[in-house]
């Protein structure tokens, strides 16, 4: 659920269950203890899912050093936005605020650049068989959602 939705979904769930949910919904630290076990469970499935690209690949000692640097790039986690940096963003300005998120969107398209960059550098030394195994585990990592459920790719 994004954070825009979330004000509503506690005035639902306050009526639904009761008002005393909108203390607990609200309270600081719930939201960031769940993201941190989110955070870690996505972790922990990155991780698997590399592990298993590696296993399929059956990489060559010569394509060791290039793994290591692929999945060097990959296991460091992308940027998210936190609670508190959406509280700072209320304080500012409209063009404050637009300021603002260029410059995170610059911050995350360089992200995005890098592991694209890790990507292509490391497909380079994979064997042809090699890279249609990574095609399919990459392709199967794309039609995950966000939560990780599959999404049906349309043309």
């Amino acid at each position: 659920m994004s954070k825009v939705h979330t004000p509503v979904a506690v005035a639902l769930l306050a009526i639904a269950c009761g008002f005393s949910t909108i203390a607990i919904a609200q309270s600081p630290g719930h939201g960031m203890m769940h993201e941190t076990k989110v955070d870690a469970h996505r972790s922990k499935r990155h991780q698997k899912h590399l592990n298993e690209m590696k296993v399929f690949l059956q990489l060559q000692a010569s394509q060791e050093s290039a793994w290591n640097a692929f999945e060097s790039v990959m296991k460091t986690p992308m940027k998210r936005p936190t609670h508190h940096s959406m509280a700072e963003m209320e304080k500012l300005s409209t063009p404050e605020r637009i300021d603002k998120m260029m410059a995170l969107k610059a911050e995350r398209d360089l992200e995005i650049t890098k592991r694209m960059d890790a990507s292509k550098t490391f497909y380079a030394t994979l064997t042809p068989a090699q890279q249609k195994v990574f095609d399919t585990q990459t392709q199967k990592f794309l039609n995950r959602g966000p939560m990780g459920h599959h999404v049906k790719m349309t043309p």
